[in-house]
């Protein structure tokens, strides 16, 4: 019996390894606990002969928040020794006790430790793939959340991988006897006071006494809602036009209604996502859905930047925040200017390279020469519908007085060359 799960888990761990055969070095997430301990186990079973050429690398991660936490960082430096496996302890000092916080500076030092092409291995089972889709739950989220954990993710440079997220925890518990190693029982797992404890303390029982496989069952429903997402996803990109471009033209099809209100809830939520702005709860997504429909203009705050909405495209506001003159010379390629960034091309007709400029923000009393004659930089601007939030720090080109682009809108005939830059700017 133990003979064919450790065969596998480590058969399971061997196919997910083999995906990635370029892997620099392979981190374990190693707490010390009973499912980094075998995770630990298998990796130094099986790295050695999927990626030779790969370091395999045990990453522990001190909170700091038990008495015992400087002993427990020496008895993993003494399982990794055990097994022959690099070890490393990194200190951090959470803001708070609270399982968010203690999991945002474990993750700090995941993603500050990851190089290109990385893996870190992580141990969460079968019984943590349920409980994480009962939290969830338990906080209304939709079928994206209810999705669980991955069992691969990208996360900085490298990736996550989850081997062990079809095995259960007392599988665990036997490979883990199998293989002779001790493991760390953290006393904070028995405080019933964080969801996740609870769950498992309290709740588990309950569904254990109606449900004996109920782990499985919850495990199954996470990968349907994970399946039925990334349709959600594939739908919503299709709707955006290929690509989840900021700003995003919005096809006026979904906001005529028709039956499509469900379509274009999906386009927003997962542009929201591909901009990193998730929306804190789904009255806000509702509201402002419904003012897509009934406004020409919005703004708002989520996640801590401003969403805009202004001739039918969303906007995911990167202030330029140009503020000062700054001198630069004209060269193809891409220059980081103050919080944005000047693209320059090769074009049949552009500004000439080594041209010598100050680029600046508007400021009272520009003026552009366009062909018909003069005309204001502001009224430019609200002919050319450049944003209103961005007109007063949108970036110009000044040559010995005179501006001579818009960036991005416009170049002045007088100053353009034959194979010279076309000119845009990214905030």
């Amino acid at each position: 019996m133990i003979a064919s799960v450790v065969a596998e888990m480590q058969e399971a761990l061997r196919q997910l390894l083999l995906q990635h055969p370029k892997a620099g070095t392979i981190w374990v997430g190693f707490s010390g606990g009973l499912d980094s301990t075998a995770l630990l186990w298998l990796a130094s079973q099986i790295v050695p002969d999927t990626h030779p050429s790969s370091r395999l690398h045990a990453l522990h991660i001190n909170h700091n928040l038990q008495a015992d936490s400087s002993d427990w960082v020496e008895q993993c430096r003494s399982v990794a020794a055990q097994l022959n496996v690099e070890f490393q302890s990194v200190s951090v000092s959470p803001q708070s006790a609270s399982e968010e916080d203690a999991r945002d500076a474990r993750y700090a030092v995941f993603e500050q430790s990851l190089e290109r092409g990385d893996l870190l291995l992580l141990g969460h089972h079968q019984n943590d793939q349920a409980e994480t889709f009962l939290m969830r739950l338990f906080r209304g989220a939709g079928v994206q959340g209810l999705s669980a954990m991955a069992p691969s993710r990208p996360l900085a440079q490298g990736t996550i991988v989850r081997p062990l997220l079809t095995h259960t925890r007392t599988q665990l518990e036997a490979v883990a006897s199998e293989s002779g190693l001790k493991w760390i029982d953290d006393p904070s797992n028995s405080q019933t006071t964080y969801l996740r404890n609870w769950i498992r303390a309290v709740l588990a029982a309950q569904l254990s006494q109606r449900w004996s496989d109920w782990s499985e069952k919850l495990a199954t429903t996470a990968q349907s809602c994970a399946d039925a997402a990334q349709l959600n996803a594939e739908l919503a990109q299709l709707d955006a036009g290929g690509t989840f471009q900021n700003p995003l033209a919005v096809n006026p099809e979904l906001l005529r209604g028709n039956g499509l209100d469900l379509r274009l809830n999906n386009l927003v939520f997962y542009w929201l996502r591909a901009q990193n702005l998730p929306p804190a709860s789904r009255n806000q997504l509702e509201d402002l859905i419904t003012q897509l429909k009934t406004s020409t203009t919005g703004c708002w705050q989520i996640a801590g930047s401003n969403v805009h909405w202004y001739q039918q495209q969303l906007w995911a506001s990167r202030p330029v925040e140009l503020q000062h003159k700054l001198e630069l010379v004209l060269q193809e390629g891409a220059q980081q200017l103050c919080s944005g960034e000047l693209v320059s091309s090769i074009a049949s007709r552009g500004l000439p390279p080594g041209l010598k400029v100050l680029l600046r923000p508007r400021q009272e009393g520009d003026i552009v020469k366009l062909p018909g004659g003069t005309q204001s930089v502001k009224k430019f601007m609200n002919a050319n519908k450049i944003p209103p939030w961005l007109r007063d720090s949108w970036p110009l080109l000044e040559v010995e007085g005179e501006i001579i682009s818009v960036v991005g809108y416009w170049s002045s005939e007088t100053w353009l060359v034959e194979g010279g830059l076309a000119l845009n700017w990214r905030c």
